[in-house]
């Protein structure tokens, strides 16, 4: 029984203490929402309405301005009272029965209070918004006076770096003014929204005016202070070098100068409408178009010394030039005469002579045009230029022709010497093989004499022609020299073939009482004998290595030793 009261005290003391806690949560909430009532009550918005009164607003702000005092007074306000009265009465509420449901009611609280707390908020910031706008409005007056006193004072104290454009600017300036006036008007009357309309069309158009003031002066001066002085002198310079029979690689520089100071009246009376975008094209034009006529002039004057001296230079280089030729072509007459050109030199020298020809033409134009008081400096120095290139390359074909012919005799009279030699080296290895005493030659080796013979009967044949072929003759000299030396060397194998046979058959008589000897012994004489001295050599020294080895290398060494 005791144990049950006390579970039962338990029961009632949790219960207790439940309550207690859902109580203080319950009063600490209804607290926060009714301090959210309390901070607009303290935000006193009715003197600030009060004091948005003073603004003596008119048009769309007081309008404005008059639906914000309406909610204040209909709409605001009694729900302020009305976040009051339920808040008490929900702080009442949780110490009676009703703390049971009263989370429900904390809700609905909770949304009076936001609702009132996003009205009120709404009337602050709109209001607010109303007077910082009236006060961006007064300053936008102070700033915009102030410029409009600098744009003044900029006109009158440097009116001289605007010239007549001042008549145009004035009339904006005045306009921008006239729109300053009423924007100023309807401010102080209170219509901010009429005014907002006026202040952004007039800051961006000061803008404009702003950016006029500082890039005519840019535009002006150049066509006061430069081009007419650049004309002017560009006319002088042009009558006084025409006066001196300068002649110019454009026509009628005159006209052109006219043209460009009647540009400039129409670029100055294009400013003075304030026709900027123009002006700044037609600036850029004028100035590339005087230094234009600037080069042509100058080039002209740079050119005439060099053109001058060039004429100098070119008088004596054309007749040197044609001179060379001239005997150069006489001495490919002479010479193909007695030898056969083989890189068509007389017509090169011929296609020479026409190119010369054509630079003297040239050259006879240019001194006529001095003549005539017609030249046009800069045009002779160009081409003059190019035939001093063109002919410099004439006289380096010229040389390179010369000297190719000129070989010609001196070739010719190595070649006859060649002949000489290889005759006497044809008649050398005669002698040689008829030394031998040989019983007779292969005829694959009299074939190969004869051969080369011949050959040097030919190069000696081409050397007596009417006409040399210094080509052929050059050919035919490779292939009697090669030819000679495979000969000699033919010869040499056929001396020492047939004289280490006749050693090695006497060396073999040693051994007279071995078969194998003395059949490799005949067999080598019966070779012999037919010529192949080759094939005898193998066949004794084949066998006398195999009876003793070492002794044909020995006998070839001593031979060859004895030999050098």
């Amino acid at each position: 029984m005791f144990q049950i009261l006390i579970a039962v005290l338990v029961v009632i003391l949790l219960l207790l203490v439940g309550i207690s806690w859902f109580q203080h949560r319950a009063i600490s909430q209804i607290k926060e929402l009714q301090a959210v009532g309390d901070h607009w009550k303290k935000e006193d918005l009715a003197s600030q309405l009060a004091q948005g009164k003073k603004m003596q607003l008119i048009g769309d702000a007081k309008e404005t301005f008059n639906r914000l005092e309406k909610k204040y007074q209909e709409e605001l306000i009694p729900q302020l009272k009305q976040v009051e009265t339920r808040g008490k009465e929900l702080q009442a509420a949780v110490k009676t029965s009703q703390l049971l449901t009263i989370n429900s009611a904390i809700n609905d609280y909770r949304t009076l209070v936001g609702r009132t707390s996003n009205e009120a908020q709404k009337i602050q910031k709109t209001l607010q918004d109303l007077q910082q706008q009236e006060q961006r409005h007064h300053q936008a007056i102070d700033h915009l006076r102030r410029q409009y006193r600098h744009f003044h004072q900029q006109l009158d104290e440097k009116n001289f770096e605007y010239g007549d454009t001042i008549k145009k600017l004035s009339q904006q300036l005045n306009d921008l003014e006239q729109r300053f006036a009423k924007f100023v008007d309807l401010t102080n009357k209170g219509d901010l929204e009429a005014a907002q309309e006026i202040l952004s069309e007039l800051q961006n158009d000061n803008q404009k005016f702003d950016h006029l003031l500082k890039t005519v002066p840019k535009l002006y001066k150049p066509l006061v202070t430069e081009f007419p002085d650049q004309l002017d002198e560009l006319q002088k310079g042009y009558a006084t070098l025409k006066k001196d029979h300068f002649n110019f690689t454009e026509q009628k520089l005159d006209v052109k100068i006219e043209q460009l100071q009647e540009k400039l009246k129409q670029t100055v009376a294009q400013l003075n409408d304030l026709e900027i975008d123009i002006v700044v094209q037609s600036n850029k034009d004028l100035a590339d178009e005087i230094d234009n006529l600037y080069g042509v002039m100058q080039k002209e004057i740079d050119t005439q010394p060099e053109a001058k001296h060039l004429m100098d230079v070119m008088g004596q280089f054309i007749p040197h030039a044609q001179h060379q030729n001239e005997e150069l072509i006489a001495e490919l007459r002479r010479l193909n005469l007695s030898y056969t050109f083989n890189n068509n030199e007389i017509e090169a020298a011929r296609q020479l002579n026409e190119q010369i020809k054509t630079i003297n033409k040239q050259f006879q134009e240019d001194q006529k045009a001095f003549a005539d008081q017609t030249v046009i400096y800069s045009q002779v120095v160009d081409r003059q230029k190019a035939n001093q290139k063109e002919l410099t390359a004439v006289e380096e074909k010229q040389e390179k022709i010369n000297d190719e012919v000129a070989k010609l005799q001196t070739d010719e009279q190595r070649a006859r010497k060649m002949l000489q030699k290889y005759s006497v080296d044809l008649r050398t290895i005669k002698r040689q093989v008829e030394q031998l005493n040989l019983p007779g030659v292969s005829q694959d080796y009299v074939d190969y004499f004869m051969g080369v013979s011949n050959e040097v009967k030919k190069l000696n044949a081409e050397l007596h022609e009417y006409k040399i072929n210094m080509d052929d003759v050059t050919k035919q000299l490779i292939m009697v020299e090669s030819d000679l030396e495979s000969l000699q060397v033919k010869t040499n194998d056929l001396r020492d073939s047939a004289e280490l046979t006749e050693r090695l058959l006497q060396y073999a008589n040693r051994f007279s009482d071995n078969e194998e000897i003395e059949k490799a012994a005949e067999k080598s004489r019966k070779l012999f004998s037919k010529y192949e001295y080759t094939k005898s050599l193998e066949a004794i020294g084949t066998a006398l290595e195999k009876v003793e080895p070492g002794s044909f290398k020995r006998i070839e060494d001593s031979y060859y030793s004895e030999n050098n």
